[in-house]
């Protein structure tokens, strides 16, 4: 499984600008003097070639099997993000010097650093051990292809157009330049523009003129494509598409400040070898949560003390160590 960086002081290197000399650009793939094809990447050198001396920090000569090696817990967002892939090898090589210099100076033994160490440790191992209990649940694991047909809709990607009548949210301060109708307005203005699109308007043209989403409407509405079976979806939206067939209108539906009266312009079926992948990741995010689901059963609290985890701070739940007025004794400030 890749991992990013965690540590704060690597993600804001993204932003700096790097004063080191550029690396060369890679050569192109090509015939060498020996006429072979020249090896290219971390790993295909760090296999061709693990010795090799790839770059150089603090004096230091760094092969290609030790490059690989830094580099390959690296997650694929990370290595997009970095400004090149030597950047990113010089931000690891130093955190890693910078982790070695704090052990030498026990910083690990300091507070706070101790205590969020532990607490890294804690979580890392909680999660392996979540882990080992999914891989040896005796449960059987699904088929993705049983998956994949009993499943249909899930797989349906849907290529939209659509417009967007905004309205602005109750009691919120007028932007300027933004929407100003009121809700009930929106949803009359969304009824309307659903009935001409329904008896023949093309959306492409009233997308220029009537939606709030400027983005799409430059571009004819097109929304591009969805997935049915994407989580994010909102179910409302899930619902309005899953019986539209191509060239036909949907209701308009709500979104968060605003109205959708979608078109759908095509509909197919993503093949299951596209989407065994997402499938398995699936099947085994689901027999996860059910061993963890098993695991807060295994643990669930009973509470003894409810004050203990009343977090209130009203001055009645707060108890006084003043002594009560003796009967008869009028109230003052202090016994208040």
């Amino acid at each position: 499984m890749k991992r990013s960086l965690s540590i704060a002081l690597a993600l804001s290197f993204s932003s700096l600008s790097w004063s080191q000399t550029a690396a060369p650009a890679p050569a192109q793939q090509g015939s060498s003097s020996a006429g072979q094809l020249k090896v290219r990447g971390p790993e295909a050198t760090a296999e061709q070639e693990p010795n090799k001396v790839v770059a150089t920090i603090e004096g230091n000569p760094i092969t290609a099997r030790q490059a690989a090696d830094m580099l390959k817990d690296i997650s694929p967002e990370q290595r997009r993000s970095a400004p090149s892939l030597a950047s990113l090898l010089q931000q690891v090589y130093m955190i890693h010097k910078f982790a070695d210099q704090a052990t030498q100076l026990h910083l690990d033994q300091q507070q706070p650093w101790k205590e969020e160490l532990a607490a890294t440790r804690a979580n890392i191992l909680g999660n392996a051990y979540l882990s080992h209990l999914a891989q040896a649940n005796s449960a059987p694991t699904p088929d993705p292809k049983q998956y994949y047909d009993s499943h249909p809709d899930e797989f349906q990607q849907i290529k939209l157009s659509g417009i967007l009548i905004g309205f602005a949210p109750a009691g919120a301060p007028a932007q300027s330049g933004g929407v100003t109708r009121t809700e009930q307005q929106a949803r009359t203005k969304a009824a309307d523009i659903e009935k001409k699109l329904k008896s023949g308007t093309n959306l492409a043209t009233l997308a220029s003129t009537e939606s709030d989403n400027k983005a799409s409407a430059s571009h004819a509405g097109d929304l591009g494509t969805v997935n049915l079976g994407d989580t994010n979806l909102p179910a409302n939206i899930r619902t309005a598409l899953a019986s539209l067939q191509p060239g036909q209108v949907s209701d308009p539906v709500q979104v968060q400040n605003g109205f959708y009266i979608f078109k759908v312009e095509s509909r197919t079926k993503v093949p299951f070898e596209q989407a065994r992948e997402a499938i398995e990741k699936r099947i085994q995010t689901d027999r996860n949560q059910a061993v963890l689901k098993q695991q807060f059963e295994k643990y669930k609290i009973q509470v003894s003390d409810p004050d203990f985890f009343n977090s209130g701070t009203s001055a009645h739940a707060i108890p006084s160590l003043q002594r009560p007025p003796s009967p008869g004794t009028p109230r003052t400030q202090a016994h208040q």
